[in-house]
């Protein structure tokens, strides 16, 4: 069977499936096991596909046709430019995310930012994108999550960021301390859906940590001990940076202006909804 009779096959089964984006899961999974892009799948469409590849092809299929998210089953997403190795024991690093790090970026740009701390680094690709953005950017990413952890140091040594990103495992910043100057940045992107909205979330987001999505509880419990607790490290002119759910930014902004924070300003993402929460102390 040929590369281009096989994307069919598994396009076809995506469709008996309803999956959405059935041709380019079908593409996507060829370009992963043959580890080549896709202007080299087109050059070679015709060529016969081995049967260990295409024992492999339809597994991947099959298990993609079960709602495991496509990144999983690659071990790869793409965020801010940069690739990044995920897999079940952290979140998905999402489009709306950039938001908060291209914020934070343009912000450094007037404003020096030297020292950080992540709360929350699940796979690292915060950290590691703002280090890779902003030069002599050293960051503490903080996960309560052993297992998360172990995925974000693996991302952290493909870009040899030893000397500039530390972790730690910690419940927030109970196993922090501060050892030189006050923090320049704290950033998260914390667990805000609702225990309301847990039941009637999309099918593929249950494969992903429940810890990292939900607090149990309201949205926003982490909103409000992070920003209670930053102002122990922040110094003065500090900046403090979450991302937040779409019907959130009142909320946020609130908790904010009661711990004393100032010039609390709502970013909205590219779909115009509101994304970003950025204060100062």
């Amino acid at each position: 069977m040929s590369i281009r009779d096989l994307i069919k096959q598994g396009e076809q089964i995506f469709i008996d499936y309803q999956k959405q984006d059935a041709i380019i899961d079908a593409r996507l999974l060829m370009m992963h096991l043959f580890n080549e892009d896709y202007g080299w799948i087109l050059m070679n469409q015709n060529k016969t596909v081995p049967e260990h590849i295409k024992q492999s092809y339809i597994y991947l299929v099959a298990k993609r046709t079960q709602g495991i998210p496509l990144q999983y089953i690659t071990n790869s997403q793409e965020f801010m430019g940069l690739d990044f190795y995920v897999d079940e024991r952290v979140l998905i690093p999402r489009q709306d995310t950039e938001t908060l790090v291209e914020q934070i970026i343009k912000i450094s740009k007037t404003k020096p930012i030297t020292n950080a701390v992540e709360i929350g680094i699940g796979s690292g690709c915060i950290s590691i994108a703002l280090a890779y953005y902003i030069n002599n950017l050293k960051i503490i990413g903080i996960d309560i999550c052993k297992k998360a952890l172990e995925v974000a140091n693996k991302n952290i040594k493909m870009y040899n960021y030893q000397d500039r990103i530390s972790i730690i495992n910690s419940d927030v910043f109970k196993e922090f301390s501060l050892d030189d100057e006050p923090l320049d940045l704290v950033v998260s992107n914390p667990p805000y859906i609702s225990k309301y909205e847990t039941p009637f979330l999309m099918k593929e987001l249950h494969c992903e940590p429940k810890i990292a999505l939900t607090d149990d509880n309201d949205g926003l419990t982490f909103y409000q001990i992070i920003s209670q607790d930053a102002l122990k490290y922040l110094r003065n002119g500090g900046i403090i940076a979450f991302e937040i759910a779409f019907n959130q930014a009142e909320n946020v902004s609130k908790l904010l202006y009661e711990n004393n924070y100032k010039d609390i300003q709502i970013i909205k993402d590219l779909a115009g909804k509101d994304r970003v929460v950025i204060a100062t102390k």
